[in-house]
């Protein structure tokens, strides 16, 4: 199996047909085609179905997809991995970060990377948990910060930040002047939440069986947009992180109430798999998340707990 037959071997998959392929890629249409039958031969199973209007994958063409995007990637970061050094990390690193962390993190980590590592080039996404998890176990990110990390198996984790959930809403604080709220009276408020099995439903849900309290969960909703119609509409609220709201609690729109008796805390940590070489310039990214999590926390941007050992 050569990197090129692989190389050609995406592009086909990607464009849907050998012709455009061989357009994009300066190849003589033969020789790729002559290219993929050898890698067929090779894998001892076909890779497409040929038809009139292009060729489709076939369930061993969609499994070698995941695996040549894999290796392809893997190559690029070795080659800048073996020219750099801890003063000029080079490369591409792929983040991710945990929805709740977006607004408050992205910009200045973006930023610091640029200052500080011009010659990396740094792809970022947001997810919710269960799907930031699943882009760290499949390599589509190399780093990721995600809460409950201790579930992901084969992963290198490092604890670096505790939070608290507050009930996040329309108009709670003119019920609640001091700010908090009981767990046990979060009964009396109608709540949107994802569904499960994303970590902080099931964090939520949880802790109301442990706490032998009910909740009232009404809406499920696995996307921002709609969660913040729902909340700035006054017809839920929600049980989530007090910064994932910052604009909106600034500017008064909605209020926040620390759930107290017992409390809603959960751990975000820095994770990464085990079983791949980790680049410079993937070192250099995760040394400077940990700072920039100590900073905001120090500076109460964050509000929480930091973990991060000095």
């Amino acid at each position: 199996m050569k990197l090129n037959q692989l190389k050609y071997f995406l592009k086909i998959a990607e464009l849907g047909g050998v012709s455009a392929a061989a357009r994009e890629l300066f190849i003589a249409q033969p020789a790729l085609s002559h290219q993929i039958a050898s890698l067929e031969k090779e894998l001892g199973s076909p890779l497409f179905i040929r038809g009139a209007k292009g060729v489709q994958l076939t369930a061993a063409g969609e499994k070698l997809v995941h695996h040549a995007q894999l290796i392809l990637r893997q190559v690029e970061i070795a080659k800048a991995d073996v020219i750099s050094d801890d003063f000029s990390p080079r490369g591409e690193v792929s983040v991710v970060i945990d929805a709740s962390k977006a607004y408050t993190l992205i910009p200045l980590l973006v930023t610091e990377a640029e200052k500080r590592f011009p010659q990396v080039q740094l792809k970022i996404f947001d997810a919710l948990s269960l799907n930031a998890a699943e882009y760290v176990a499949n390599g589509k990110a190399d780093i990721g910060l995600i809460p409950s990390a201790a579930d992901l198996n084969g992963a290198h984790v490092i604890p670096v930040y505790q939070e608290s959930l507050y009930l996040v809403g329309k108009g709670l604080a003119a019920e609640h002047s001091e700010g908090t709220i009981l767990f046990e009276e979060l009964s009396n408020y109608p709540l949107v939440a994802p569904s499960r099995p994303h970590n902080i439903r099931m964090h939520i849900e949880q802790k109301a069986l442990e706490a032998r309290r009910p909740i009232n969960i009404q809406y499920e909703q696995n996307t921002g947009l709609t969660m913040h119609c729902l909340l700035s509409q006054g017809i839920a609220n929600a049980i989530i992180p007090r910064d994932s709201m910052n604009v909106e609690l600034k500017r008064g729109d909605l209020d926040a109430l620390k759930i107290i008796s017992p409390s809603i805390d959960r751990i975000h940590s820095v994770v990464r798999m085990k079983d791949r070489p980790v680049s410079t310039a993937c070192r250099a990214l995760e040394g400077l998340i940990l700072e920039l999590i100590d900073s905001l926390c120090k500076s109460d941007i964050l509000e929480g707990r930091s973990l991060i050992q000095p």
